[in-house]
């Protein structure tokens, strides 16, 4: 496969639509940029699964109703998105 892309003024490139399906993206993912020992660059998916975020909310209160408890867990979700960028 050979897809060309442009790099625009800020430095941002458009993956095309085979190479998104290829790596599995969409939008608002990120995606890990290393250079391997040919000097190549590759580029790879970077994905959240389950193991990530065991435990995350073990030093969060745990009593209060469902809506607060799933407010808590949505703020922890944003500081966590945030600490990553």
């Amino acid at each position: 496969m050979k897809k060309i892309s442009k790099i625009t003024r800020k430095g941002q490139i458009t993956l095309p639509m085979v190479v998104r399906e290829e790596l599995g993206v969409t939008y608002g993912e990120k995606v890990e940029f290393t250079k391997n020992e040919k000097g190549e660059i590759v580029l790879k998916p970077i994905k959240t699964d389950l193991e990530g975020i065991y435990g995350a909310l073990q030093d969060r209160k745990a009593d209060g109703t469902l809506e607060e408890q799933c407010e808590l867990g949505r703020n922890w979700a944003v500081e966590k998105r945030q600490s990553q960028e």
